[in-house]
């Protein structure tokens, strides 16, 4: 916003200067009219100002991505990292074990297809269902065209689909589908026991002031995991030891409402 505005200014002062030095090269008589400002851009929404009213425009916004069914094109980006372990053969087959759980194909939709298995939350009609109580604070920036939404969720510790805070506006899995995640890796280490820390999560978005309708949406994931696993076929001998590691997403869906003609 602030980089903006600063280069909002040097251009409005470089015309300035190049109408100053137009105005004393021109000759009496000459008149020129050239008009290049657009219009202001009026608000459908008046811009929220408290994190209540900026959570609930988000979740309205965001859920009338469900029915108005724009294109949509995903990137995802994933990492795990800071992986902490004592046993060398496991160090050893942490590429390995990454190759499992790095997966980034996600399916994208044409304008007018349904959304309700390709938008969060996968699976629902809905989008959002966050309240105040669920965010650590959620802001509503005014932007030249747009309204910059962020929303940042307290720390969350083994949160559920659908019903936690987390869960109310993220795709996640509980921790029982994240161990059969882990099964993927069956062939070197088995996980006794998991715990899960989502914490920095937030969400940012980016919504068309005119219209209301939401041009990117961007989920940042962050989870600390600790677990106890025991070694299998070439890693039996390594018994069982304690692994921790941090897993990060970063999950952007943009958005096409354009009609064809």
């Amino acid at each position: 916003m602030k980089k903006r505005m600063i280069k909002l200014f040097a251009a409005v002062m470089s015309l300035t200067l190049v109408f100053s030095l137009a105005a004393c090269s021109g000759t009496a008589g000459e008149t020129t009219e050239t008009s290049t400002t657009e219009p202001p851009v009026v608000s459908k929404t008046p811009q929220p100002q408290s994190s209540g009213e900026a959570v609930e425009y988000f979740n309205r916004v965001m859920d009338a991505v469900k029915t108005g069914k724009p294109a949509v094109s995903p990137e995802v980006k994933k990492n795990v990292g800071s992986i902490e372990t004592e046993n060398a053969k496991l160090k050893a087959a942490i590429p390995t074990i990454k190759k499992y759980m790095l997966n980034t194909k996600a399916d994208g939709a044409a304008l007018g297809d349904d959304l309700t298995n390709i938008f969060p939350i996968k699976g629902q009609t809905w989008a959002s269902k966050l309240t105040l109580g669920d965010v650590r604070y959620a802001s509503c920036l005014e932007a030249l065209k747009t309204y910059e939404i962020t929303i940042r969720f307290k720390d969350e510790k083994d949160p559920l689909p659908l019903t936690s805070a987390i869960g109310k506006a993220y795709d996640i899995v509980d921790k029982a589908s994240v161990l059969k995640e882990f099964e993927k890796a069956a062939d070197y280490i088995k996980v006794d026991s998991l715990d899960l820390l989502y914490t920095g999560c937030y969400i940012l978005c980016s919504v068309d002031r005119a219209t209301d309708q939401v041009l990117s949406v961007t989920y940042i994931l962050n989870v600390n995991a600790s677990s106890v696993v025991t070694g299998t076929g070439s890693l039996q001998d390594m018994g069982t030891v304690p692994l921790a590691l941090k897993y990060d997403s970063r999950i952007t869906y943009k958005l096409d409402w354009t009609k064809p003609e």
